[in-house]
C-alpha cells in the first residue's frame, strides 16, 4: 500500500481526532509512563550536537547510547547495542563513517539506513541490527526530526486501519513509519492538537494508543459510540438518513452501485438509489417509496416484510466503516480476554462479536461482544461476560443466553451501565467482569465437576473439516471449479500445497482465502534467503538477566498456546517459498511432517530436551512443557513465482514429495469483458480515458505485456487504480509493469515499447520519450 493510500485510511473518519483528544488527556494522568523519553533523548541530542564522530571516539559515542538506553520501555534491546559496540571494536573507521552518513540530513533517508544495515549485516548476519536500533540512533541525534521505533506498536497501529505491514526490510519499514509520523505531525499542527509538534509527539502517540489498554479501549468506545448515535438518529428519522445519503462522496456511491449491480430484491433498491444519485439526482422520501413499490411489484411474495426503511438504507452509511468498527470491537474483545484473572479459562475463540449489522444483518444502532466457554455451542446456551455500546451508552457485566434462561430458575443478569461515555474507563469494566466471573462459571457448570468442566472448556479445536466447500470472496479465476477441486483434494489427502504462477495472479490472497474457508487460523511469513533453523525452529536467547532460554521460532509458535500450553493448529503460509534454502530452514520440522519424532539439542530451563513429534491420537492434545506436537490436520501453503523459480533456491525431491504444486494461471482470453469483471471486483468505475474505455485500454496493455512477461490481474489492478485517478497509462506501466521485465533480452523490451506506442492507447505514443528514458536508465538500453 502506498503512503497516499495510508493517509486516506488514517483520515477517512474522526478516529484520529478521538485518539488525539484522549491521548492528550492521558498524558496528563498518572497512568502515563513515557515522560522519561524526552529527557533521555535530550541528553543524547546535546551530546551529539556539533560532534564529529571519528574512529577515535566511536566507542565513546556508542557507550553513551548504551548508558542512556533505558533497561525497559520503548527504546532498543540491550543486545542490539552490544552488537553495535562489538562491530565498532572490530571496525572503528567503518562504523564512524556509517554513523556520520546516517546523520547526513541532506541524503536520502532510505539510502542512509540501507547502507548502515547492509554493512552491519555483512559484519555479522546474526546480529540484532533492526529497525528499533535505527530509530534510537536517529532519535538520539535529533528527536524532533526522527522518531523512536517500536515494532509491535507500529504493527498494531497499522492493524487499527486494516493495513498489513509494508515491508520486512529495515530501511523501507522505518521510512514508511517516518512518513506516517510526518502525516500525524502535519495533522496535529493543522488541527491545533499540539503546538509545534515533533516526531517525538508522533512516536509517543502511536506507542500510547496501541500499548496502554485503558487508552486503547477508551478511544474504541468513543469511536463506536459516535457511530451508534449517528445510526440511532437515522433509525428515528429516515428523512435525515436520506439527506445524509444525498451528500455522500461520489466514489463511495460508485462502490455501492457496483456492489449491488447484479442483485435483486432489497439490493436492487440500493442499486437504484446509487444510480439515481450518480445521475445527479437527489433522492427524496417519495422517490424511495416509489423504488420500494417498483421492486415489490416484481415479486408475488412480500419480499420487503422483514425490512425496515433503516435496514434497506443501512449500507449507505455502514459499508465504509464496517472494517474499522470490527477492528475496534476486536480490540475490546482481546483486552477483556487478556484480563489476568481469566488466564486459566478457555473462551470460545473470536465469538461472539456482533457489529452494527446485527446478528441477522438487518442493521442496528447497537454493537457488542460476549465471551462464553469454549465447550458451549453458542452464546445463547451459556452465561456470558457481556459488553455492548449503543446510543444510550455502554453496558457490561453478566448476561444469560436466551436458551439458557428458559432452563434455569432464579438466576438474574448483573449488568452495569455508563450513560456518559466520558466517564468510561476500562478499569471499571475489568472490576465488574472479575466480580461476576465466579457466578459466570457456576451458571455455566452448575451440577458438573468444575475442574473437569473447565478442562473440557479448554480443550482446543485442532481438527479441520476438509469436506467443507471452498469459497472465495473478491477473487476471480478461470476454471475456478477445477482449481478449488485440486486444492481441496490435495489438502484432504494429507498434502501441503504450493501455489505457483506468474506475479500478480492472486496466490497470496488465495492462500489466505483457503485458510478462511476452512476456518483455521494462520501465520504468514515471507521466505528469506538467510533463513536458518534459528528463525524457524528456534534457539537459545538471553533474557533480561543474561540467562539463556529456548526461544521458539516461527514454526513452533504455530503448535502451542504460550499461556494455556494446549495444542494449537495454525496453518503456515510461506510467501515466495523458493527464496529460502527451505531444506535447511525447515530442519527438524521436515522430519516431523514426514511422520518422525525429533529430539532437539536445546533444553528447557528444567533440563529436558525439546521434542517435536506428530500427533498420535485424538486425545493427544496436551503437550508437556518440553513437547511440541504437530497436529495431523496441520498444513503448509506456499506460494512461488514461476517468474524466478530457476534463479533461486531449489528444493529437494524429498521435500517436494510432501507438496502438491497447484498452478495459478493467468486468464487465457484477455478482453474488455474479462477486465470489466475484474473492475467490478476491484470497485473501479469503467470510463473513457484518453479516448479509450478503461477496460479496453487495460485489456490491450495486459495482452501486449503477456507476450513478453506473463503477469496476473494483481499487477493490472495496480495499473487500473493509477490510470483511473491520474489518467496516465505511461506512468502506470513504468511504475508497475516494466520493473517485472528484469532479465528479458534488450530486443524484447524495445519491441514491447514499440507495441505499446502503436496500440490504441494514444497516451503511450504521446509519452514515448518518457518510456524510452526510463528503459534507458533502468535497463541500460540505448534507443
Amino acid at each position: 500500500m502506498k503512503i497516499e493510500d495510508v493517509k486516506g485510511r488514517l483520515l477517512q473518519d474522526n478516529y484520529i481526532d478521538i485518539a488525539a483528544e484522549e491521548y492528550l488527556k492521558f498524558k496528563e494522568s498518572n497512568e502515563y509512563g513515557e515522560r522519561y523519553k524526552e529527557s533521555v533523548l535530550k541528553k543524547l541530542n546535546d551530546y551529539l550536537k556539533n560532534k564529529r564522530i571519528t574512529a577515535e571516539n566511536i566507542l565513546e559515542v556508542i557507550k553513551e547510547f548504551q548508558n542512556q538506553n533505558p533497561p525497559s520501555g520503548s527504546f532498543v534491546h540491550w543486545k542490539s547495542m552490544l552488537d553495535l559496540l562489538n562491530f565498532a571494536m572490530q571496525a572503528p573507521f567503518k562504523v564512524a563513517e556509517l554513523l556520520n552518513f546516517l546523520y547526513e540530513d541532506s541524503a536520502d533517508l532510505n539510502l542512509r539506513i540501507k547502507r548502515f544495515i547492509d554493512s552491519a549485516k555483512d559484519y555479522n548476519p546474526k546480529s540484532s541490527f533492526g529497525t528499533p536500533l535505527v530509530g534510537y540512533l536517529l532519535a538520539g541525534y535529533d528527536m524532533r526530526r526522527y522518531p523512536l521505533y517500536k515494532d509491535d506498536a507500529f504493527k498494531d497501529f497499522l492493524k487499527s486501519f486494516g493495513i498489513d505491514e509494508f515491508s520486512k526490510d529495515v530501511a523501507e519499514k522505518y521510512y514508511n513509519y517516518y512518513s506516517i509520523c510526518e502525516i500525524l505531525i502535519d495533522y496535529f499542527g493543522k488541527k491545533g492538537y499540539i503546538k509545534n509538534p515533533s516526531m517525538l509527539d508522533a512516536q509517543d502517540f502511536i506507542f500510547c494508543i496501541t500499548s496502554y489498554k485503558q487508552l486503547m479501549c477508551k478511544i474504541a468506545v468513543k469511536y463506536l459510540y459516535g457511530h451508534a448515535k449517528m445510526l440511532h438518529t437515522f433509525e428515528e428519522d429516515i428523512t435525515e438518513f436520506i439527506k445524509y445519503i444525498n451528500n455522500l462522496p461520489k466514489d463511495y456511491i460508485v462502490h455501492l452501485k457496483n456492489k449491488y449491480s447484479e442483485n435483486e430484491k432489497v439490493n436492487l433498491i440500493r442499486f437504484k438509489i446509487a444510480e439515481m444519485i450518480l445521475q445527479n439526482e437527489r433522492i427524496t422520501i417519495e422517490d424511495f417509496e416509489k423504488l420500494k413499490n417498483d421492486v415489490q411489484s416484481k415479486s408475488e411474495k412480500n419480499i420487503l416484510k422483514p425490512w425496515s426503511d433503516f435496514g434497506i438504507l443501512f449500507p449507505f452509511y455502514y459499508d465504509r466503516f464496517k472494517e474499522k468498527v470490527n477492528i475496534e470491537l476486536k480490540k475490546i474483545y482481546n483486552t477483556i480476554k487478556s484480563i489476568k484473572h481469566f488466564s486459566d479459562f478457555e473462551f470460545k475463540e473470536n465469538k461472539f462479536i456482533c457489529d452494527f449489522e446485527g446478528p441477522a444483518n438487518f442493521g442496528s444502532s447497537r454493537c457488542g461482544i460476549a465471551l462464553y466457554p469454549n465447550d458451549k455451542e453458542t452464546h445463547k446456551t451459556s452465561s456470558q461476560l457481556f459488553f455492548d455500546v449503543s446510543a444510550k451508552g455502554v453496558r457490561y457485566g453478566l448476561y444469560i443466553g436466551s436458551e439458557l434462561q428458559q432452563k434455569i430458575k432464579g438466576e438474574v443478569e448483573d449488568i452495569e451501565i455508563i450513560t456518559n461515555v466520558e466517564d468510561f474507563s476500562f478499569s471499571k469494566v475489568e472490576k465488574k467482569l472479575v466480580d461476576v466471573f465466579d457466578k459466570f462459571k457456576n451458571i455455566n457448570y452448575s451440577g458438573q465437576n468444575n475442574e473437569e468442566s473447565v478442562r473440557e472448556a479448554k480443550k482446543p479445536e485442532i481438527s479441520v473439516d476438509f469436506d467443507r466447500t471452498l469459497r472465495l470472496e473478491n477473487l476471480f479465476f478461470e476454471d475456478e471449479e477445477i482449481l478449488l477441486k485440486r486444492i481441496s483434494t490435495a489438502l484432504k489427502s494429507g498434502k501441503h500445497i504450493i501455489l505457483t504462477g506468474p506475479p500478480g495472479t492472486g496466490k497470496t490472497k488465495l492462500a489466505k482465502e483457503i485458510c478462511k474457508s476452512y476456518g483455521v487460523e494462520y501465520e504468514m511469513v515471507t521466505a528469506m534467503s538467510d533463513w536458518s533453523t534459528y528463525d524457524t525452529i528456534g534457539g537459545y536467547k538471553p533474557d533480561i538477566n543474561g540467562t539463556l532460554f529456548f526461544d521458539e521460532g516461527v514454526f513452533l509458535r504455530l503448535f502451542k498456546d504460550k499461556n494455556s500450553k494446549t495444542l494449537t493448529n495454525k496453518w503456515l503460509i510461506i510467501d515466495e517459498i523458493n527464496r529460502a534454502d527451505i531444506d535447511k530452514a525447515f530442519g527438524a520440522l521436515f522430519s516431523v511432517i514426514t511422520g518422525q519424532k525429533v529430539i532437539l539439542s536445546f533444553k528447557t530451563k528444567e533440563g529436558e530436551n525439546i521434542v517435536i513429534r506428530p500427533q498420535e491420537g485424538d486425545d493427544d492434545i496436551y503437550p508437556t512443557d518440553h513437547e511440541y506436537i504437530v497436529p495431523r490436520d496441520f498444513r503448509i501453503i506456499g506460494t512461488m513465482n514461476t517468474f524466478d523459480k530457476t534463479s533461486l533456491y531449489e528444493m529437494s525431491y524429498a521435500f517436494m514429495r510432501r507438496f502438491a504444486f497447484i498452478p495459478i494461471t493467468i486468464p487465457k482470453n484477455i478482453d474488455g469483458e474479462l477486465v470489466d469483471k475484474y473492475l467490478k471486483i476491484w470497485g473501479i468505475e469503467d470510463r473513457s480515458i484518453n479516448n479509450v474505455n478503461l477496460k479496453e485500454g487495460l485489456a490491450e496493455v495486459w495482452e501486449i505485456t503477456n507476450k513478453y512477461r506473463k503477469i496476473g490481474p494483481g499487477i493490472i489492478e495496480d495499473v487500473a487504480r493509477y490510470v483511473s485517478i491520474e489518467g496516465d497509462y505511461t506512468s502506470a506501466v513504468i511504475l508497475y509493469i516494466l520493473p517485472q521485465f528484469e532479465g528479458l533480452l534488450e530486443s524484447e523490451i524495445k519491441n514491447f515499447v514499440e507495441e505499446l506506442c502503436q496500440s490504441k492507447v494514444s497516451d503511450f505514443a504521446k509519452q514515448k520519450e518518457k518510456l524510452k528514458d526510463f528503459v534507458g536508465d533502468f535497463f541500460g538500453i540505448s534507443f
